[in-house]
């Protein structure tokens, strides 16, 4: 697959090394001589996995299938280490999250080169990907991350080649597929590209049009089957996380999504945001010239319209704005064409100081990139001492205190099912649908219904944050009795400092 004499692919993959080793030493000695995740969601996965490896298609609690993931083909994925000892997940996700960060790096250094950039910005672009903070941090977090943006990267590298060769691709299709059963922003993605599709090779889409039905009806069979299976369970056909990030489609723009994405970006490194706002506005001006390099625009309508689309969309900053994480090789790429065009027209028309101006930049590129590298090693330990500290603490007490509970309910669900192996009620809805109904009715009413649902249940402990529940802990306190909590002393990542295992007396509810 590389076969080649181009040393560039050796430094790189050295840097990935020197990177992921700095990275795990930073969790090692931040956690106190741990391994973990740093997401909670992260587990929420291992629980699906380790039951779709048992024969338990996409079922949270046994015999309970539901549509709790947007990730089902990466829930696959992990399934794999469960076939061999459930002992093997933790290294299993970590090692797939990194492999694929280090070939989304290679393969940025591929795409920059066949977008016609010399080997030497096309290796830059690729350092400036290794180096992105929050790219490495995903890629020892076991979520799908860096997998969905290396299949982004393959996707318009083989674009590129259909527009060379004037032919479409099946193969376009399959990895359209999968990306979305990957991720599902990669719907907007798969859309862009059938329509530019169409637009670019319009001269020769007779000769194509069979490829082209082909490619959709590939891309129809991968992904059609997880929409029908949530329409069966819940009567929609997006996943049960759709709606419990009360994503729905909004008039106008959430204006604090674009701000909280932007600051994000901006830590990043703020001269890549700068260059890529730029780059964005020169983009716009040509298309609408219709002067726009077609080499580009799959790319640039991609770093533009996903974020414009999430802020009507799903608006989700959280998790270090991971949603929009996969897009950030290509800011690279669209930040250094700007650039190279600046520097261009810089040596033509300015001073020499102008001349030094564009070639230390470079140099400053870098230092904002390894600053910001250093800045999510540190996050990536937090964010792992903190789930363990918490969530994970939380379970092992559950097991050694609470081994004949059945049934438990809880906000965050992932680290503390798949320690205690326990049936649970998602008190958010994400595994347990029927939460959604209960939103709709009175905050009176539905705190009523949700401790009757909890009740039916035979519920007799809930692991919550109260902060997520004002009404409940104001008008229900004196029924609940705080048994073990667990807090951090610098949060990072949870919903809350401190989590509370709570004792419901029913004896002392009146839910009539």
């Amino acid at each position: 697959m590389f076969r080649t004499n181009d040393r560039n692919y050796l430094y790189l993959v050295t840097l990935y090394i020197v990177l992921t080793i700095s990275y795990l030493v930073s969790e090692f000695i931040i956690t106190g001589r741990q391994f973990g995740v740093p997401l909670d969601d992260t587990w929420i996965h291992f629980r699906f996995a380790e039951n779709f490896a048992h024969g338990h298609f996409f079922e949270y609690n046994i015999g309970e299938p539901t549509p709790g993931t947007t990730s089902p083909f990466w829930v696959i994925v992990l399934s794999i280490p469960f076939l061999i000892s459930p002992r093997l997940i933790l290294l299993f996700s970590l090692i797939a999250g990194s492999v694929f960060f280090l070939l989304t790096g290679l393969e940025t250094y591929r795409l920059g080169k066949r977008l016609g950039f010399n080997d030497s910005y096309a290796f830059f672009i690729a350092v400036l990907t290794l180096f992105a903070g929050r790219l490495a941090w995903s890629s020892l977090s076991g979520m799908e991350i860096t997998f969905f943006t290396y299949l982004t990267v393959i996707i318009i590298k083989i674009h590129l080649g259909e527009l060379e060769q004037n032919k479409i691709s099946i193969v376009t299709g399959l990895l359209l597929g999968l990306a979305v059963i990957t991720r599902p922003e990669a719907y907007l993605l798969a859309l862009i590209y059938y329509v530019l599709t169409v637009i670019l090779l319009r001269k020769s889409i007779k000769k194509n049009i069979a490829h082209l039905v082909l490619s959709i009806m590939v891309f129809a069979l991968i992904i059609i089957p997880y929409p029908l299976f949530c329409y069966q369970l819940t009567g929609k056909f997006l996943p049960s996380t759709f709606e419990g990030q009360n994503a729905a489609f909004n008039f106008l723009p959430n204006i604090t999504f674009l701000v909280e994405t932007g600051k994000l970006f901006v830590r990043d490194n703020v001269i890549i945001f700068l260059l890529w706002l730029w780059a964005s506005v020169y983009f716009i001006v040509n298309l609408v010239k219709r002067k726009a390099d077609s080499k580009f625009i799959l790319i640039y309508l991609w770093v533009i319209l996903l974020p414009v689309v999430s802020s009507f969309v799903a608006p989700n900053w959280r998790h270090h704005g991971r949603y929009l994480i996969p897009i950030i090789p290509f800011i690279n790429i669209v930040s250094i064409d700007i650039l190279q065009k600046s520097g261009r027209y810089i040596q033509e028309k300015y001073t020499k100081f102008s001349k030094f101006a564009f070639e230390i930049t470079p140099v400053v590129l870098m230092f904002f990139s390894i600053t910001g590298t250093i800045i999510f090693a540190l996050s990536l330990g937090w964010n792992v001492e903190n789930i363990n500290d918490q969530q994970v603490k939380i379970g092992r007490w559950i097991n050694r205190s609470l081994q004949d509970e059945k049934v438990l309910g809880m906000n965050d669900i992932g680290a503390i099912t798949f320690v205690t192996k326990k049936r649970i009620v998602d008190m958010e809805g994400l595994v347990t649908p029927e939460i959604f109904k209960l939103r709709k009715l009175s905050i009176e009413q539905s705190n009523k219904a949700l401790l009757k649902l909890l009740k039916q249940n035979n519920v007799n402990y809930i692991i919550i944050y109260p902060g997520w529940y004002d009404y409940l802990m104001e008008h229900y306190s004196g029924a609940l009795e705080s048994v073990y909590s667990a807090k951090l002393e610098h949060n990072t990542i949870c919903g809350g400092p401190e989590m509370f295992v709570y004792k419901i007396h029913w004896d002392k509810l009146n839910l009539d």
